[in-house]
């Protein structure tokens, strides 16, 4: 099977998801600056860094589609 490129959209899009997935992750963990988020607790976990691991698998499935469908 052939390899193709994924569209512009596409690797926009798991750019994007990527770096706020980033950004979440930095502020929860490495203490860089000042806490910029709020406090968000979820089922006993903290929201964001969960939000964080979905935006990150989110960046790595986007570009699978790309890469696999024409067109996306």
């Amino acid at each position: 099977m052939g390899w193709t490129p994924p569209s512009k959209f596409c690797v926009i899009l798991t750019f994007l998801c990527m770096v706020l997935g980033i950004f979440i992750f930095m502020d929860i963990v490495m203490d860089i600056w000042d806490p910029f988020l709020p406090t968000f607790d979820l089922f006993g976990y903290n929201g964001w860094f969960v939000i964080a691991l979905i935006l990150f698998f989110l960046t790595w499935f986007f570009f699978y589609l790309g890469v696999k469908l024409k067109g996306f």
